[in-house]
């Protein structure tokens, strides 16, 4: 093999357009080398060191997250699919040649359906301390809400069922599917986007507990909003979770899916976070970095190859219900067409739901059976 080398040569050869030959500079798109030809190295890695995020008029929302709407990657539909996947099999089907077809079948079987979900609030009213549930209740009397106001003190005292409270629900779906569940708890402190349990609630931390003792179950870290810009709170938070699991956390992913460029991910390796799996965007579905398989990060700003890992995922239930205002009923078809598009690459499809989508509370009423029928849908 050869990669930016004129004249003829023997072998396979792979035109350069320059860009990895650079450091310290940013490339508003991956270019063509000079007779026209993609240079699919420099463009896997364009999408996937996310370069075009790092460009100083990057479109952001509120929250500070890139804005992938009107980007090339969008523009050009390679976020519909894993696309630098598609590139090294572009890749490896030159290199091999006719030993392509049986290397091309191995990398078909690692296909898999990987569900993980946020906990945002454990429990729409256990566990939350007496403050916070005296407060509440008072606002659902003032409201007249009298059967919220019922419910809320049931269920804090444990006599009645409390809205959340869907695991039991995951556990048989997944169970009776041959899926793991990776969980990702927010143990932030409270304020205007962390508003889950408090990280000494007892309840959350049995909770949290008896999942990652369930088989086929684990228990990761969600940093909350704050903490991504608060090297502070981002400690408290990983203390938190230290202190309930008795072990730092490998796994985390970002509350609101928030991140400072680089910093954030710097503070998690520090802290021992091995995983990160806050790759997905919040407006649309689809594969961010351009990779469905998990691979390392490499810090674009340091020009380093780290050994904290990215797993990304494709799909978020909020995303279909905020941002694309897509009806319930067609949600799964929607990932289901994810699933086939992952399934032609071998590519692991992984999905982001929340306990509370379960529960068919409030903004998430119609969703009840969502989410075993999007598993359905994503497994055929």
């Amino acid at each position: 093999m050869h990669y930016g080398v004129e004249g003829e040569w023997p072998g396979v050869g792979f035109p350069a357009d320059g860009l990895l030959d650079r450091t310290g500079s940013l490339d508003a798109a991956p270019l063509a080398s000079e007779d026209g030809q993609a240079d699919l190295f420099s463009a896997v890695f364009w999408m996937a060191s996310r370069m075009e995020e790092f460009l100083p008029d990057a479109p952001r929302d509120g929250h500070g997250r890139f804005d992938p709407t009107g980007s090339l990657p969008e523009l050009r539909g390679w976020l519909d699919s894993p696309i630098c996947e598609q590139w090294a099999w572009t890749i490896g089907e030159r290199l091999l040649g006719n030993a392509w077809p049986e290397h091309r079948n191995r990398l078909r079987a690692e296909h898999a359906v990987v569900p993980t979900l946020d906990v945002d609030s454990a429990y729409a009213f256990r566990g939350k301390g007496l403050v916070r549930t005296g407060g509440a209740w008072a606002r659902d009397v003032f409201r007249g809400q009298w059967v919220q106001a019922v419910r809320r003190l049931r269920a804090a005292a444990g006599q009645g069922q409390d809205p959340y409270d869907t695991y039991g629900q995951v556990e048989e779906a997944h169970r009776s599917r041959g899926l793991t569940t990776q969980w990702f708890f927010l143990l932030a402190a409270f304020g205007s986007y962390d508003r889950g349990l408090p990280a000494s609630s007892l309840a959350l931390a049995d909770l949290m507990k008896r999942l990652d003792d369930t088989e086929g179950h684990s228990v990761g870290w969600h940093p909350g909003y704050a903490a991504a810009s608060d090297a502070k709170k981002m400690a408290a938070e990983c203390q938190s979770y230290r202190d309930i699991m008795g072990r730092p956390p490998v796994a985390s992913r970002q509350h609101y899916l928030r991140m400072v460029l680089s910093e954030t991910r710097r503070q998690l390796f520090a802290l021992g976070v091995r995983e990160d799996h806050t790759e997905g965007h919040a407006v649309r579905t689809g594969w961010r970095g351009g990779f469905a398989r998990p691979r390392r990060w490499y810090d674009l700003e340091r020009e380093t190859l780290t050994d904290l890992v990215l797993v990304p995922f494709a799909a978020m239930d909020a995303t279909y219900l905020r941002y694309l205002c897509t009806p319930a009923s067609e949600v799964p078809a929607r990932v289901g067409a994810l699933a086939h598009e992952a399934k032609k690459w071998g590519a692991p499809l992984r999905l982001l739901w929340h306990n509370e989508s379960l529960s068919g509370e409030g903004q998430w009423a119609g969703w009840e059976d969502v989410y075993t029928q999007t598993l359905d849908a994503a497994c055929r």
